[in-house]
């Protein structure tokens, strides 16, 4: 018994003319294909086609939250005072201002009498007061 498709050529599929579907190989393709629902977004694919790791993409990702003027102003202070940025230092200005003042430094405490042992800034002094004057100049206005 034999099928005869008279559409196409014997070992043709009548679909030959779509290219399969393959996995993205930079990003912009990524997304696409988590636009178009043969991919579901991960971060971690994310980063990789970025050539990031999965922390520097969360850490990009949570300093993207800073207000632009005052990533700016950090940019600028920076080149008038010469001081370096760390990669976790942006992060955690941002974290500071998502959760409040009191969430700028590492406490560690005591697993006994829960007494405060050290306190860890999580931000360069020198980074903290630039923070801390924009923050005022926009009070201020």
């Amino acid at each position: 018994m034999t099928y005869e498709n008279t559409e196409c050529s014997p070992g043709s599929h009548p679909h030959s003319d779509q290219p399969n579907w393959r996995p993205a190989e930079n990003f912009g393709e990524y997304v696409q294909n988590c636009r178009d629902g043969v991919e579901k977004y991960s971060e971690r694919r994310a980063a990789k086609l970025l050539g990031m790791t999965p922390i520097e993409a969360w850490r990009a990702k949570i300093a993207s939250e800073l207000p632009e003027a005052l990533f700016e102003y950090i940019m600028q202070e920076r080149r008038r005072l010469g001081f370096s940025i760390s990669m976790k230092a942006l992060p955690q200005v941002a974290l500071a201002l998502r959760r409040g003042k009191n969430h700028a430094a590492e406490v560690q405490c005591c697993p006994h009498c829960g007494g405060v042992l050290r306190i860890r800034a999580l931000v360069s002094k020198q980074l903290t007061e630039v923070v801390n004057q924009w923050l005022a100049q926009q009070s201020a206005v």
